[in-house]
């Protein structure tokens, strides 16, 4: 269950910092090992876990997004 909590508040903070250059990736990518890692480990809590899955790769696309849109502007 902890993983599962880790892995949807580091998705909400992925998408909260996505203005940022380099935050958002690193958050994402850590929000999805925990998630994924959850979700294989126990099948218990799993809506946290997939939720924490699906917000972290929104963070890493807003994320990347803004990174390829801020090295096209300058």
């Amino acid at each position: 269950m902890d993983l599962a909590v880790c892995s949807l508040v580091v998705g909400i903070f992925s998408i909260l910092f996505c203005w940022c250059l380099v935050i958002p990736l690193v958050l994402s990518l850590i929000g999805l090992i925990t998630g994924i890692v959850s979700l294989v480990r126990t099948n218990q809590h799993t809506g946290l876990a997939l939720a924490g899955v699906i917000r972290s790769a929104i963070g890493l696309v807003l994320g990347v997004a803004i990174l390829l849109l801020l090295l096209l502007i300058v």
